[in-house]
């Protein structure tokens, strides 16, 4: 028998009741957590179904997900039969995270027999799992040791091991909600986090779900465990004049002394109560500078941007990092409640960031949670330039009380939203002083007092947040005026003069017609790689080229097409002469582009596969060049998603496979069955 949580029956109930099919992003808004979530969770039914030898859920192309009847009535009959005893089938994935975190919070070696009983599959299966943990301890420098007649244990510094453990544990916090994670003492755990919750009350703060709850079960492991944290460059006496600190000494007096400081570092930081160079000497070094810089470097080349507004982005991120590098360091989670929204509203632009963030990873040692990757993407998006220029007929103030990288992201979604209007400023809640001498219309996210009509919204903008902004009467007028005078303007030539006020006023009457179907552009929906690359976008070529002919080559589809002009392919050549092959994307690949206004007409994508290698550099030769016309800085992020996802480092049999195929047929439809394998939920509506 297996167990599903309230979110799994949450989504079977919807199911259940629908008489049609049901879209996966229906689905993901009603329970309002993101696509790659609503997958998971199908994961999770489909596991729970087959105890019962229930056909699978299964999501069909373009329309959702669909239970018969007959299944429906088994499965009504098995949720109502509430007298049986549910037992949790882990998945794959959460088998390798419990793995880990079992054998870390155990703190001493754990036999095979162990986890083979806890996870309740076979000694084989967890053989497997075992394989794929080492692979993702060493990753972070640690390592999985074995010791006859003792088991296993994880090895490596105690600070990165405890690291993982608050990474995977916050993930797995579903499951401990559920009761299903009984390796957790509770009866133990229990108390410290009592403890720490008044610590929490006293501090008159709130942490953020899941971090006390984290900490709580750790602090077993800190009593016990005989090697301490090394904290190199702390300001001992600073954490020591903290109230934190106090109330740590006070609760726990028994706990080791660096274990104190320990733990402090968690309550300070996960409430970004005080900066990291508050806390630590040094923490503004030329490392964190050159870190910002090759984070921004990283992102304009994966994302084949380029900020024109990059020094004030770096400065924002430098000081976003040199604050939380400490974070990074010690393993602080301080979660991100705006996390699922950017995930859900922004999924292109956080997968890419995502990317990018395996690079931080790999300076600083440890894995980059989402919920970081979330802040992160937040300051990239509001630095990609809006497409469209703002001319001044509305004045718009927007008012937000989250941080920069959120308000900043706010603005520019305005800003491409609403392209006739000006935004005048953005301003904390407690700022807002007669605003009506300085705009027309405010949009904030919190409820204000105004003499200015006000229009409420989320931080991270929903469709329904959207249609609300283009719907308001004074936003529509404004736009109707304005699409009647531009019309206007197109078809006046072909009537005569004595019926232009005629026209006019049929144009303003038509376009005055309320309207329920208000479209909003959302950057899930964009256009990915196969609604570009078609087969006359594809060439194959045995002759042998210089760098410089194979870039030549590989544009002129898009020169034939009309897509860019030839000085777009001569300015991709003077950039690899002046910055290095730094196109390269993945190895094998050059993903060669330029600037919008460097020769871009329109959107468009082509591929090239060289069976004799192209030599760019003593290191780098590609046997595949992608050229990329973007024309804004926003609609090709679904292309380079899909990019991504087939040329991903773990993907590098996909590079082979496809410089061995012989037809530009053979090619595509390889191409499509790796973007429908991968990314098959961002094709359903």
């Amino acid at each position: 028998m297996a167990y599903i949580n309230s979110r799994c029956k949450e989504i079977l109930k919807l199911l259940l009741a629908a008489e049609d099919y049901v879209p996966v992003q229906r689905i993901a808004v009603e329970t309002k957590v993101s696509r790659r979530s609503i997958y998971y969770d199908l994961c999770k039914l489909n596991d729970w179904l087959s105890v019962y030898n229930i056909p699978e859920l299964e999501v069909e192309r373009r329309k959702g997900i669909l239970i018969p009847q007959e299944i429906k009535k088994k499965i009504e009959s098995i949720i109502e039969d509430e007298s049986r005893e549910d037992s949790y089938v882990f998945s794959p994935t959460e088998r390798v995270k419990i793995i880990i975190c079992y054998i870390i919070h155990m703190g001493k070696p754990v036999y095979i027999e162990q986890l083979s009983e806890y996870c309740q599959v076979s000694r084989n299966t967890i053989f497997n799992d075992l394989r794929i943990v080492v692979n993702q301890l060493q990753e972070y420098n640690l390592s999985l040791a074995y010791e006859s007649k003792k088991g296993y244990r994880i090895e490596g510094d105690i600070i990165r091991i405890r690291a993982l453990f608050f990474l995977y544990f916050n993930t797995l916090m579903p499951l401990l909600d559920s009761g299903v994670m009984s390796f957790i003492n509770h009866l133990e755990v229990n108390p410290y986090y009592e403890k720490l919750k008044k610590i929490e009350s006293e501090l008159n703060t709130e942490y953020v779900d899941g971090i006390l709850i984290s900490l709580a079960a750790l602090l077993p492991l800190m009593y016990k465990s005989l090697e301490k944290p090394y904290f190199p460059n702390l300001r001992v006496n600073e954490i020591k004049r903290t109230q934190e600190f106090q109330l740590v000494k006070a609760y726990f007096s028994d706990l080791d002394a660096q274990e104190q400081i320990y733990l402090c570092l968690h309550l300070l930081g996960s409430r970004v109560a005080v900066k990291g160079n508050e806390m630590f000497d040094n923490s503004a070094n030329q490392s964190v500078y050159e870190i910002t810089k090759a984070l921004v470097a990283e992102f304009e080349k994966k994302a084949c941007v380029f900020f024109n507004d990059k020094d004030e982005l770096e400065r924002e991120l430098f000081m976003h990092i040199n604050t939380s590098l400490y974070r990074y360091q010690y393993g602080i989670q301080i979660g991100n409640p705006l996390c699922n929204d950017v995930i859900r509203e922004y999924p292109n632009l956080f997968d890419i960031t995502k990317y990018v963030c395996k690079y931080l990873a790999q300076l600083v040692g440890l894995p980059i949670s989402d919920s970081e990757v979330a802040y992160l993407a937040l300051h990239f998006g509001a630095h990609l330039k809006a497409s469209k220029p703002l001319n001044e007929r509305i004045r718009i103030l927007i008012v937000c009380v989250n941080g920069v990288s959120t308000s900043n992201m706010l603005k520019k979604e305005l800003q491409k939203l609403l392209p006739q209007a000006q935004i005048v400023d953005v301003v904390a809640a407690v700022d807002v002083i007669q605003v009506q001498n300085i705009c027309d219309l405010v949009i904030s996210t919190v409820k204000i007092k105004s003499l200015v009509p006000v229009i409420v919204v989320h931080p991270i903008l929903t469709d329904y947040d959207r249609k609300a902004i283009l719907s308001h009467k004074l936003i529509a007028k404004k736009r109707k005026l304005s699409d009647s005078d531009e019309l206007f303007d197109v078809i006046k030539k072909y009537v005569k003069e004595e019926d232009y006020e005629k026209l006019k006023l049929d144009l303003v009457k038509y376009l005055y017609v309320e309207k329920d179907n208000i479209h909003v552009e959302k950057e899930y929906t964009r256009k990915g790689l196969l609604s570009f690359l078609s087969r006359n976008r594809i060439d194959i070529t045995k002759e042998e080229f210089t760098w410089q002919e194979a870039i030549h080559f590989a544009g002129e589809r898009l020169i034939q097409y009309g897509s860019i002009e030839k000085k777009y392919l001569g300015r991709i050549v003077s950039q690899i002469q002046y910055y290095g092959p730094y196109m390269f994307i993945a190895k094998g690949l050059v993903l060669a582009h330029a600037k919008p206004e460097d020769g871009v007409n329109h959107l468009d994508v082509s591929m090239t596969i060289f069976k004799k290698a192209v030599r760019f550099s003593e290191y780098n030769e590609a046997n595949v060049i992608i050229t990329l016309a973007a024309e804004d800085q926003e609609k090709h992020l679904k292309i380079l998603k899909d990019i991504m996802s087939i040329f991903a480092e773990e993907q590098m049999e996909h590079m082979n496979k496809i410089v061995k195929l012989d037809s530009e047929e053979e090619i595509l439809h390889f191409i499509q069955q790796c973007i429908h394998e991968e990314a098959d939920e961002e094709e359903i509506i």
